[in-house]
């Protein structure tokens, strides 16, 4: 979905208009009547009581505003006035239980068809009659209030309300939730049996039977959730949903055998969205559970995530407020049961170690500001990010995604777009991904399936060392994907995957599968005493965490990067290949003559400690490189020529030629599962969209 496209959807066009004033008023710098730094503030105050105001308006009844019922804006001439605060508010009708209510507000008494007031998003042709400022206390699905977001407040204890749900008619499905309800700490109470398909795509009827029902049964007979009745108004449209007023279970887990997507049904034409590219009724079944404390809501198009982390508005933490809205629900899944283990062996490992590795960012280079330039924007700001927290990142911002050429190793976050299937040294052998590895690849379809290792991303990804992912199980449109920027930042603030992943979504009851243990925490260890533990010598992992740490205090200004402090952070007694290996790299870019020498002396420590033959293949070619770029071709090319005689299979795969840099493609295609990879071929499902087309993630 391109901006435009937000900004012309019923949600989105009171709060451009107010934006868009707001900011005329902003660039004004004539004003005499207050300075610039006033009109700023008092943008920004406004601008924040727009948003969260629209987006309660939007969630008033647990869906998108936009309605089915005949658009008033048609016949109604504009507003000759700003709309008051009132339009930024819920409005509610009746719940006919509230008879106190009533007579003390009459006025919102059932209306007949005919007085039906209705609230219009469309600002300029806003209804010239304002419905009632009223806001029972308690009767919103959504909080009205919400305070300033404490990026570091302290998360609840999310695995004290965690439900594990397993499908009795899979044969591995309760071993696996038993398993992890043991590494985890989970009672026996609070895992679920439920009995469903066992297929990946099911029925809207079989989802609601078999999926929904017996878990809000369940959650209401432990006395875990309580609903009541309410009747909501948006615009003409009367809806009677039952709303959670307390809700135990924050979170879900799904074990491998509940399906994954609701599959479209034509014949389902109820939707409360404007477009129609919105009206579609398939989902992710995680995402659709993810609205569990709201029943009545139309099945067709998004409802928008009110703990979207856009730094405005909503609620920003995990915690009994948000789960009387929504509950975050992940699903540990993958091509085969092995493959689950080790996702909840690796996660468990890795949090209680910290996750420590390369950072690998595969943008496109989009500058262009067409409407698939967020994307890259998202990942540039990611990248950023991991910079400043220290990270070692490969950034690469080729059209084409890396090739399976590529000789990186170590990977424990990855974030790119796009290509069609699985490519690239992501299911090359060997697996790249450290224990606990956080891989996400954008693309339409990614999670089509899950249980296959050769179709889309998420089931490759798995299959070849990640343990938690994200993928679409049908066409989401890029503004409704995860921002991976605000999955970077909360994951770097030490949230819960789960909590990274919701953050990041824009949209609940669509296409997202978040593949994951939603308790693993990667960053919950403080760096500097997981490195007081490191062991001597060091082990792949000390030096990472070595390097992130000498990463930190560069980017923080509290070291200068020159020659001398970085061998005397990094060449340390104990330090092993890879901490050499990313003293050679940062050295490369010291401009002083000691450095030269000390670039080569550091690459050649690292291969001398290197065992593997995709890590020395790696670190002789940018030993060869830096030979090459300095004149020193004899060098370089006895350099290759060492490469080529310690593993000439292996050499050769990975594209050592006679040349001192690197080929990017190889003599010969690789093999991934035992079929030759397309190591450069066409993004595929090319659909562009034609304007007012939201924009699709394939095109």
């Amino acid at each position: 979905m391109d901006r435009n496209q937000v900004r012309h959807s019923r949600r989105g066009r009171l709060g451009y208009a107010i934006s868009k004033t707001i900011g005329t008023i902003i660039k004004r710098k004539d004003s005499r009547l207050f300075g610039a730094p006033y009109w700023r503030c008092l943008g920004l105050f406004l601008i924040f009581a727009a948003c969260f105001g629209l987006r309660t308006v939007a969630l008033a009844d647990g869906t998108d505003v936009s309605t089915n019922a005949p658009d008033v804006s048609t016949n109604t001439a504009p507003t000759t006035t700003p709309a008051p605060a009132s339009l930024l508010r819920p409005i509610l009708s009746t719940n006919t239980a509230s008879s106190t209510f009533l007579q003390i507000h009459p006025e919102l008494a059932e209306p007949t068809p005919g007085d039906r007031s209705s609230l219009s998003l469309h600002p300029e042709t806003t209804a010239n009659t304002v419905p009632p400022e009223v806001i029972p206390p308690g009767t919103g699905i959504f909080p009205e209030t919400v305070q300033p977001p404490n990026p570091m407040a302290e998360t609840g204890n999310l695995a004290d309300h965690l439900l594990v749900v397993y499908n009795t008619n899979d044969p591995d499905s309760q071993g696996l939730a038993q398993y992890y309800a043991t590494k985890r700490n989970i009672p026996a109470e609070r895992v679920l049996a439920i009995s469903c398909s066992d297929s990946e795509e099911i029925t809207r009827e079989q989802f609601d039977d078999s999926i929904r029902s017996p878990i809000v049964s369940y959650l209401c007979q432990k006395d875990w959730m309580a609903r009541e009745p309410q009747t909501v108004r948006v615009g003409d449209r009367i809806l009677n949903l039952l709303v959670a007023t307390r809700n135990d279970i924050w979170a879900i887990v799904l074990m491998r055998g509940v399906p994954l997507k609701i599959a479209p049904d034509p014949s389902d034409e109820d939707s409360m969205e404007y477009q129609p590219q919105f009206q579609v009724n398939a989902a992710a079944v995680d995402n659709e559970l993810a609205l569990l404390p709201v029943f009545g809501l139309p099945n067709g198009g998004f409802v928008p995530n009110i703990f979207f982390d856009d730094q405005i508005s909503g609620i920003k933490r995990v915690g009994p407020e948000l789960a009387r809205n929504m509950v975050m629900v992940t699903r540990l899944d993958g091509p085969t049961p092995a493959d689950v283990r080790r996702m909840i062996d690796d996660s468990f490992y890795a949090e209680h170690n910290r996750l420590a590795g390369l950072a690998v960012i595969d943008s496109r280079g989009l500058t262009d500001h067409n409407d698939y330039t967020v994307a890259d924007i998202w990942l540039r700001n990611a990248r950023d990010m991991l910079v400043q927290d220290g990270w070692h990142v490969k950034f690469d911002d080729k059209p084409d995604v890396l090739p399976a050429t590529d000789p990186c190793n170590h990977v424990a976050l990855y974030l790119g777009w796009y290509h069609e299937g699985a490519v690239g040294p992501w299911v090359t052998l060997p697996n790249r991904f450290v224990p606990g590895a956080i891989a996400y690849h954008l693309h339409s379809y990614s999670a089509t399936t899950v249980r296959s290792d050769t179709v889309g991303w998420v089931g490759p990804l798995i299959a070849h060392g990640a343990d938690a992912t994200m993928g679409m199980v049908y066409e989401p449109y890029v503004e409704l994907t995860p921002h991976e920027d605000i999955f970077t930042r909360r994951l770097l603030q030490g949230d819960y995957f789960a909590e990274a992943a919701y953050a990041s979504e824009p949209a609940l009851s669509w296409m997202l599968t978040v593949v994951g243990d939603p308790l693993y925490r990667p960053f919950r260890q403080p760096l500097d005493a997981v490195l007081e533990q490191a062991s001597t010598p060091h082990t792949p992992h000390d030096d990472w965490m070595l390097l992130q740490k000498v990463g930190r205090e560069i980017a923080t200004c509290e070291m200068a990067a020159t020659t001398q402090n970085l061998t005397q952070a990094l060449d340390v007694p104990g330090a092993g290949p890879v901490a050499e290996e990313g003293l050679g790299d940062l050295l490369e870019n010291v401009n002083e003559p000691a450095a030269r020498d000390a670039t080569v002396q550091a690459y050649k420590k690292a291969l001398a400690g290197e065992t593997t033959s995709i890590d020395r293949i790696r670190v002789g070619l940018k030993l060869a490189q830096y030979y090459g770029k300095h004149g020193m071709d004899a060098q370089a090319q006895s350099e290759l020529s060492e490469l080529r005689k310690f593993d000439p299979i292996e050499a050769r795969r990975f594209g050592v030629l006679d040349s001192p840099v690197p080929a990017s493609i190889p003599s010969e295609p690789p093999t991934v599962n035992n079929k030759p990879e397309r190591v450069h071929s066409p993004p595929g499902l090319a659909r562009l969209p034609s304007p007012p087309t939201p924009t699709p993630v394939s095109q």
